[in-house]
């Protein structure tokens, strides 16, 4: 059966020498898998650059059903990422964003809304206009409300600490111990209210905004998925 699906590509994989496994997600299907041709002509290389991360494409995929794996024919770009592509730090942000989705993504029933909310944020990527630095936070903010993890910050009243377990704000530190300091639990409610129109107005220094990304990828790993063997983040630590 054919099938035109919208795709987010995630990750594409060497499989053997003439095919790769290409790991996205879409808006009809939610998570897939394609096989694709590798190669080393021209056609292989325009491919290629239309499945990189995040970059919003479209295709007639052919369904076969029993079978995990499926086929496309070439791939259309919904979106020229010329801003992302043209930078360094942008294109390092988007590494990381398809990385963090490669492992938090793993349902295959569809979420149309979540995917319209992907594609959104990587047009904002890839707008110069929008501030880099903060960028990957505001996302995990806001992919956290998506996925249905986020706290509520109106909840927070000074002294109160933030249980990373369960996801809330306490009075006293709970019995598990894992949770931030009273300090800290009144800048993580502040940062919580982070949104793409004020994200720029949250002036970090690379130490602060180093250590809020390790604490939101603890909360991830507790509630979604294990974000510990992630590579991107130390290369997004060396460039904000």
């Amino acid at each position: 059966m054919q099938k035109t699906l919208k795709i987010l590509p995630l990750r594409l994989t060497p499989h053997s020498d003439r095919t790769s496994i290409l790991n996205a997600y879409s808006r009809e299907m939610g998570r897939v898998a394609f096989a694709v041709a590798s190669g080393s002509g021209a056609g292989a290389a325009r491919r290629r650059a239309l499945l990189m991360p995040l970059n919003p494409v479209e295709v007639v995929a052919s369904v076969r059903s029993g079978s995990e794996l499926m086929t496309f024919r070439e791939p259309r770009a919904l979106m020229p990422l010329h801003g992302i592509m043209s930078s360094p730090e942008r294109s390092a942000v988007a590494l990381f964003i398809a990385e963090v989705l490669e492992r938090v993504l793993r349902q295959s029933e569809p979420e149309p809304t979540v995917f319209d909310f992907l594609v959104d944020s990587v047009g904002r990527l890839n707008n110069p206009e929008v501030a880099a630095a903060n960028f990957h936070l505001c996302f995990l903010v806001r992919l956290a409300a998506m996925l249905g993890i986020a706290p509520d910050p109106t909840d927070y009243r000074r002294g109160m600490v933030f249980d990373m377990v369960d996801g809330v704000f306490r009075l006293s530190m709970p019995l598990h111990g894992r949770a931030l300091s009273a300090s800290d639990s009144g800048a993580a409610a502040l940062f919580m209210r982070m949104t793409w129109e004020n994200q720029a107005a949250f002036r970090l220094d690379r130490r602060r905004r180093n250590e809020i990304l390790e604490r939101i990828l603890d909360y991830y790993s507790l509630h979604l998925a294990d974000m510990t063997t992630l590579r991107s983040p130390s290369i997004l630590r060396s460039l904000f």
